[in-house]
């Protein structure tokens, strides 16, 4: 198998699950992280079969969405073990559950999602964010309960849904490298995470062994290096599959 090469923005996003994945799974990859003219160049290319990324490239191969890569990535190491359909069902299921939950995240009266305030300049005031923080709970209350008694969402070991789900809360509520007008949701965030014994104890178990070296390699997450200004037509390359 060649190198491969993840490309996305320069941000967490919807590549930072694969990234986690190909990381943990031990994997020598470039992180091949793109911004304007690099972005508007790779977008019209052979190399980005739907005008979206993350995409992963190897053994000449283009590959895309998300979840997709994700699997793909999982049958590799292991972490999404096709010898058991119950397990990748499982992995899936956890996996679009999470974006269920996501997908009812607050709106203004515009009709935008609250959390788009991240990419603004300003930080966010009260009231969205205490909107922001119940829907966060509501997310750690459904990953909780899939997760159970378990100790990863894969059983005794991560799957694809441990990656997919690490991304979202190591991006947002123990993300120590977000931007700095916006620490104070991040601190709420992690506050209401907290109120969550049973996914504070998973998310401290991810963030253990290999997982503790990746964590202090992740790169800043440059939101405004991607969009200069959070407007819908610039975030369409943002693949939300």
């Amino acid at each position: 198998m060649s190198k491969p090469i993840l490309t996305y923005f320069d941000l967490y996003g919807k590549g930072e699950a694969c990234r986690m994945a190909l990381a943990h799974g031990k994997i020598d990859f470039e992180d091949n992280r793109i911004t304007g003219a690099a972005w508007a160049a790779f977008k019209v290319s052979e190399k980005c079969p739907n005008g979206q990324v993350p995409v992963l490239e190897i053994d000449g191969k283009y590959l895309n969405q998300s979840k997709s890569i994700i699997r793909f990535i999982g049958m590799k190491t292991g972490a999404y073990p096709i010898s058991d359909p119950f397990a990748c069902h499982f992995a899936d299921a956890v996996i679009d559950t999470c974006d269920d939950e996501m997908n009812k995240q607050p709106k203004s009266p515009e009709g935008k999602p609250l959390i788009m305030m991240m990419f603004g300049a300003d930080p966010i005031p009260a009231k969205p964010l205490a909107a922001l923080v119940e829907a966060r709970k509501k997310y750690h209350a459904k990953m909780s309960e899939l997760l159970g008694e378990k100790k990863f969402f894969g059983g005794d070991k991560p799957s694809i849904a441990d990656f997919w789900v690490a991304a979202s809360i190591y991006s947002f509520e123990r993300n120590t490298k977000g931007k700095e007008a916006q620490s104070h949701v991040y601190a709420a965030f992690n506050a209401a995470l907290k109120e969550d014994v049973n996914l504070t104890a998973w998310t401290d178990r991810m963030g253990e062994g290999a997982f503790e070296s990746l964590l202090r390699s992740r790169r800043h997450a440059n939101l405004r290096s991607v969009l200069p200004e959070p407007g819908a037509a610039d975030r369409r390359g943002c693949e939300r599959a």
